[in-house]
């Protein structure tokens, strides 16, 4: 009781001491530093003898802060489960449990030298293995869809084998479990009920062991099992260098013998095993069965009816911990030695102590699984037999069916919720579709997505959105060599993510009235003169193609008649007593096409205009026409709406017949010289009278672009003159003196 007043009241003095601002305000005292410092010093004392009290590793006082409150927890959470563990004992909830909870490191531990030696191998990855799937006569099928069972036959069974493809409710296509039946009958044997005298087995090396490479050896150890009703059994996998990863070794063990089989070599020919796995009258005692069944039906394509699972039965005794390493200890006082979790099964020959490791999973199993029956036999009662109930929660492990994993649109935030970082939705997108990426890759090469890119390292890319290549490279230590490959694959989907927006595209793009008017790269002109897509009018519906008529695209939009304009010319009068010079700055272009569309309007109105000429001509009625100067690649038609209505007037016949209209300004396309000289000589001819020819002296010819040769060269000469007049007005420079 005074112990506990004395954390209350430690508990109030630590509420009491300032925080936050005020903290930073008293920090700056020495004294009150000083106090804190010695006070903080003498409680990690307390706390470092009390983790070692308890043989709890690690030196809190070495360690920094985030370090320090990490092993406090692992600390609390050790001591805590075994208050719990000793009030249930006192309780009466564990009956026949004599061992107390101790921390896994120190379970994992054994006084034996050689065991010692073979913690501290421990080989995550051979870098120098040949990769086994290659060797396969079944190549890997790792596309996202139904597994197909790989069974040929059926044994043991009650009905047909019958592998069809099925749908259930939402419609997902699936391959029926072929045993379902048979694991839905099944119901376990008065026989198997029953607690019988536990024997424990013999040491490693007084135990008869097989190893089992070729198919001989495998027809001579089925042989030898067909008499045993009792077998353990356990698998070593290998996931990291492959997609969904493969079966490398299979141990099995009876009371007298232990087996260990090559599933690489023997990869095909193990499904006789079926035989004996479907047999319901031989007991298939297996720990932790999940990942197991699984694996047995993708690579081996064995099944298996009446299994006892014993972490199953580890549950139902609620015991606090719940793995194999810990039920070794508990019921054969055996240290089992967990180093060789990570390693590598893919390597041949197998080392002495992988074998060691690998024997000793199910060497102790059956001794296991009778101990652990009498644990549930003791606390069984009429209604419920908890060895009974074992064996359903097992066959319904052995229900489970193996299915290949299916990327969807949700898949990575699994991955994201177990981070617990806040993305925005520039890094979402980065996160989606390089995780998308990554699998679809892993998928081509058979490789576990993990290897491609781990997730820690996705995670930090798809936060940081690095904008250089080279900061994709900084985000990964080590970087894996198909990131290095792949660089510029994942430097595109960043680059994308950082343009996305919190708008949404989809109602942008539906909406056809928005316009897109505003160009973010002023600086450059990325916009093509035949580009209408930044166009504010939508240039696309009424665009002509070589299937349309173009002259009657003309004549639908115009209403022609003929006139003729006073004049019409290239040039731009401009004040004689103007002396400033025009640049050409401020020539604004117009697209080619909208030039090309004019220049068919005005051809046709010359057209019309020439056949008027003609009718009008022959009843010798005089007009007052001037021909327009042809110029081959720009022309100014000046609008004389006003004059055109009076010379309509006076001619009566004209105007009866021709409406008035509002005439446009029209640009020709470029034409040879040839052809607008000699048109111009043959209307000079017929009315020289009316022909007023342009004055070239006071014209600026530098506003205008691309003028034609003749001239320019009249412009070259008139500027001669005028730099010749600007220099003689120009007073000598003074020579420098010394």
């Amino acid at each position: 009781m005074s112990d506990f007043k004395t954390v209350i009241e430690g508990t109030r003095a630590s509420n009491n001491l300032p925080n936050g601002v005020n903290w930073n305000f008293y920090n700056s005292y020495p004294k009150f530093k000083k106090a804190v410092s010695s006070r903080q010093n003498h409680v990690l004392k307390l706390i470092s003898a009390l983790l070692k009290n308890q043989k709890i590793p690690g030196n809190i006082r070495d360690k920094d802060e985030d370090h320090q409150f990490e092993l406090i927890e692992e600390g609390n959470d050790t001591i805590l489960d075994r208050v719990t563990h000793n009030i249930d004992t006192l309780n009466g909830s564990f009956k026949n449990v004599g061992v107390s909870v101790t921390p896994k490191t120190f379970v994992s531990e054994s006084t034996d030298n050689t065991q010692a030696v073979n913690k501290k191998r421990i080989l995550v990855h051979g870098r120098n293995i040949e990769r086994p799937q290659i060797k396969f006569k079944i190549k890997v099928d790792n596309r996202p869809v139904p597994f197909k069972p790989l069974l040929t036959s059926k044994p043991n069974s009650k009905t047909p084998l019958d592998i069809c493809l099925e749908t259930n409710e939402d419609g997902i296509m699936f391959y029926k479990h072929p045993y379902q039946l048979e694991l839905e009958e099944f119901k376990v044997s008065a026989e198997y009920l029953k607690v019988s005298k536990a024997v424990k087995p013999a040491s490693l090396e007084d135990t008869k062991f097989v190893e089992v490479y070729t198919e001989e050896q495998l027809n001579l150890m089925i042989s030898d099992l067909e008499n045993v009703k009792e077998l353990a059994i356990d698998l070593e996998a290998h996931s990291y260098r492959t997609y969904q990863g493969f079966t490398c070794l299979m141990q099995i063990s009876t009371r007298n013998a232990d087996y260990i089989i090559d599933t690489l070599h023997l990869r095909d020919k193990l499904h006789v095993l079926n035989e004996i796995f479907t047999n319901p009258d031989v007991v298939k005692v297996f720990h932790g069965a999940d990942s197991d069944i699984l694996w047995l039906q993708r690579d081996l394509g064995l099944y298996v009816v009446n299994m006892f699972d014993t972490y199953q039965a580890a549950k139902i005794l609620n015991f606090s911990r719940k793995g194999l390493d810990f039920l070794l200890k508990h019921y054969c006082n055996v240290d089992a030695d967990k180093a060789f979790q990570l390693y590598d099964w893919r390597t041949r020959p197998l080392s002495t102590e992988a074998i060691f490791y690998a024997r000793s999973d199910t060497h102790y199993l059956l001794y296991v699984y009778d101990m652990i029956k009498k644990d549930l036999m003791a606390i069984s009662t009429n209604q419920c037999n908890y060895i009974e109930l074992v064996f359903q929660r097992s066959a319904d492990v052995c229900k489970m069916r193996y299915e290949v994993n299916i990327l969807g649109d949700d898949s990575h935030l699994s991955m994201y919720k177990r981070s617990k970082k806040m993305f925005d939705i520039q890094q979402m997108y980065a996160l989606k579709h390089i995780y998308a990426w990554r699998d679809k890759l892993a998928r081509e090469l058979d490789e576990s997505p993990g290897y491609i890119l781990p997730n820690h390292m996705l995670l930090k890319i798809s936060e940081m959105l690095p904008k250089e290549s080279f900061g994709i490279l900084a985000c990964c230590s080590p970087i894996p060599p198909l990131v290095r490959q792949c660089l510029h694959e994942i430097h595109y989907i960043i680059k994308k993510a950082r343009e996305q927006t919190f708008e949404n595209t989809e109602k942008l793009s539906e909406d056809k009235s928005f316009t897109q008017d505003v160009v973010k790269h002023i600086d450059v002109d990325m916009i093509s003169l035949h580009d209408y897509s930044k166009s504010k009018e939508n240039a696309g519906d009424s665009l002509p193609t070589l299937l349309n008529d173009l002259n009657k695209l003309v004549d639908d939009e115009i209403e022609i008649v003929y006139f003729t304009p006073k004049e019409i010319t290239i040039f731009q009068e401009i004040n004689k007593k103007s002396r400033k010079h025009t640049g050409l700055t401020n020539i604004v272009y117009k697209q080619p096409y909208e030039l090309y569309l004019k220049t068919i309007k005005y051809n046709n109105v010359l057209k019309k205009s020439l056949e008027i000429k003609e009718k009008i001509s022959e009843n010798n009625e005089p007009m007052n026409v001037s021909i327009p100067m042809e110029c081959p690649d720009k022309l100014y038609l000046t609008t004389q709406v006003k004059e055109i209505k009076k010379e309509i007037i006076d001619h009566t016949n004209v105007k009866k017949n021709i409406p008035s209209t509002i005439i446009r300004e029209i640009t020709i396309e470029n034409q040879s010289s040839s052809t607008s000289s000699a048109s111009q000589n043959s209307t000079n001819n017929s009315r020289q009278t009316n022909f007023k020819p342009h004055k070239y002296e006071h014209t600026d010819f530098a506003k205008f672009h691309n003028q034609s040769k003749e001239v320019m060269l009249i412009s070259k000469r008139l500027q001669k003159k005028k730099n010749k007049i600007k220099k003689n007005k120009k007073p000598k420079r003074l020579q420098k003196t010394v």
